[in-house]
């Protein structure tokens, strides 16, 4: 199970990028001491990128590991770019964090403009601030980076925000803390006399499947006829999460291969398969036809659940709406050395058409913007009013 655990498909440039004066990355307050970067934990970097690493021919030979002084830099050299965007470090500390669930601060993603177009389920500004609200100051001072970074790591300090919400200003008051956040929020939506699931899936962490099986109890429950999963923020997470998510979602194929990883010429003893399961659970349903809402920040483990689908459902039945996804057919293996991991891409995924998605991303079958106007839920959504639309006509509005 641990080793399941440090097999991710997940691309944490993405994650590290989607806070906004928050502990979103999983990263600790800054009370933690910096353990040094030795010259044997450079090494011992250097040596996986030039065995393990999935494209180590192509490292490049200029490169002085002792010439790094951190992990991320080191990373960052090594790597061969294009095409990979991706292979990172961070302590075990921040790992932990993501794995679990945890972060601190206020609990934000937004814009550049600082317009919120996300709120971590179960944070400080969950049910305060809302997604499309504008913040225009904090405590009396004009927004910018620094500050709502700087008030963010002033856990249990009272701050007021100032936001445009509908055309009018309002305060609302936020206390940044530690917290422990929700990735999984399920709704039934009636609409036109058809049950809908819909399910806000936002990191396909280990600690999120518990719930993830209780949202599909209550699909089943709700004898849902249609299936909407908005992805649009999910930049991926675990190989068992991604799994576990298409058994639920389609139980007519049990036994046959979901996916499979498939590493470097001189690791292919490491490739692995994932099948659906041959037993059907209580809560797993047999979709004909699934709706994912996807963003250019949808990536990896998103990426291959959709891509795996398709050889089963058939490919005009599994429509995406949105724009193109993030194009991340690749997965890591994490390593640890000391107080740090390191996640290389090591191996493609691969559906069992041996298909892998491309770098440029899945193309939306319905292009549609994403609606900051309006909560993601929200039928009036323009991401989900457009899979609604066809759920309705049978084609794009």
């Amino acid at each position: 199970m641990y080793f399941n655990r440090l097999l991710l498909l997940l691309s944490f440039s993405l994650l590290l990028l989607g806070g906004c004066g928050s502990g979103d990355s999983g990263r600790t307050s800054g009370n933690s001491t910096v353990q040094p970067f030795t010259k044997e934990e450079k090494a011992f970097v250097h040596t996986l990128f030039l065995t393990e690493y999935l494209w180590y021919e192509d490292v490049p030979n200029q490169i002085d590991p002792d010439t790094y002084k951190t992990p991320q830099a080191l990373v960052a050299a090594l790597r061969v770019n294009p095409p990979d965007r991706w292979s990172f470090a961070l302590t075990a500390q921040e790992y932990e964090n993501y794995a679990n669930q945890k972060s601190f601060g206020f609990g934000i993603g937004c814009r550049l403009d600082f317009t919120i177009d996300m709120v971590h389920i179960g944070s400080p500004a969950d049910g305060k601030l809302l997604r499309g609200d504008q913040i225009v100051g904090i405590n009396g001072k004009s927004i910018n980076y620094e500050l709502l970074q700087n008030l963010s790591q002033q856990l249990g300090k009272s701050a007021t925000f100032s936001v445009i919400r509908g055309g009018e200003h309002i305060d609302v008051e936020v206390v940044p803390d530690y917290y422990t956040f929700r990735v999984v929020e399920p709704e039934i939506l009636n609409i036109n006399g058809k049950r809908i699931g819909y399910l806000r899936y936002d990191a396909f962490t280990g600690t999120s499947v518990d719930a993830l099986e209780n949202a599909f109890t209550a699909f089943r429950q709700a004898a849902i006829e249609e299936l909407v999963i908005d992805l649009r923020y999910n930049s991926g997470g675990t190989v068992t999460a991604a799994s576990i998510l298409l058994d639920n979602i389609s139980s007519g194929q049990p036994g046959a291969r979901q996916f499979y990883l498939d590493w470097n010429e001189n690791y292919k003893s490491r490739n692995e398969t994932y099948y659906f399961s041959t037993e059907v659970e209580p809560n797993d349903l047999n979709m004909h036809r699934v709706f994912f809402l996807v963003t250019r920040d949808t990536a990896s483990a998103s990426e291959i659940v959709i891509s795996s689908l398709k050889p089963y459902l058939g490919a005009s039945n599994v429509i995406t709406v949105g724009d193109y996804t993030h194009g991340k057919s690749v997965g890591m293996n994490g390593r640890s050395y000391g107080s740090n991991y390191y996640f290389l891409i090591n191996f493609y995924t691969r559906n069992t058409n041996n298909e892998t998605v491309s770098f440029e991303g899945i193309p939306p079958t319905c292009t549609a913007q994403d609606d900051l106007s309006h909560q993601r839920n929200d039928p009036d959504e323009l991401m989900l009013h457009t899979a609604l639309e066809y759920i309705r006509t049978g084609s794009c509005p």
